[in-house]
């Protein structure tokens, strides 16, 4: 798969096979992640793989406080689709029956330009997702558990002093094809 193909087919995927990511797949994943660009190259992210049945499930019961506290922010901004209310809460509680999630940390959370800082972990995850796609893997970026305040719990269980949690990426084996959603006109200009 060319570069142009990977960019223009990946989606996110809500529903996953249960087969297991080989770790060689994984480390290769999070090698192309760790190739992203960075503010000044200080390379601010750092990612831990959750792959265990016990460690799924520990995390897969945060996600469950996470959707109950993110229902009012679904309920705002899906009212006039509360099929989509119900489908997104049931995948932050069984994350699609995904084999693996990657939490990614803001490793260098005393860095002076935080901005340049975030916007370098969010090129990692991006990195992270197209690899992913690249070698037929599916992922969802998920931002609720960071917004909806569960960061320190997160921060704590999973990387204690290796920085602010910034989100979570669902990963596995599609078993799903969802189309492209429409693109909005008008986000692009030449000058």
């Amino acid at each position: 798969m060319n570069a142009m193909e990977c960019l223009l087919t990946r989606r996110s995927i809500r529903k996953y096979k249960s087969d297991p990511i080989p770790r060689e797949t994984l480390e290769e994943i999070l090698a192309a992640a760790c190739c992203a660009p960075s503010a000044i190259n200080m390379q601010h992210w750092y990612f831990v793989v959750i792959q265990s049945p016990e460690k799924m499930a520990e995390f897969r019961e945060v996600m469950r406080r996470v959707m109950v506290a993110f229902h009012p922010v679904l309920e705002d901004r899906f009212k006039k689709n509360p099929e989509t209310i119900q489908e997104t809460e049931s995948f932050l509680v069984s994350l699609g029956g995904a084999p693996a999630v990657v939490l990614a940390f803001f490793l260098k959370d005393n860095f002076p330009d935080r901005d340049g800082a975030m916007q370098s972990v969010s090129a990692a995850i991006e990195n992270l997702m197209l690899a992913a796609w690249e070698k037929g893997v599916g992922s969802c970026w998920m931002s609720a558990a960071q917004r909806m305040g569960f960061g320190p719990e997160l921060q704590a269980k999973y990387a204690p002093g290796k920085g602010e949690f910034v989100s979570a990426i669902a990963l596995g084996y599609p078993d799903q094809s969802p189309k492209m959603p429409p693109r909005r006109e008008g986000r692009c200009v030449f000058l």
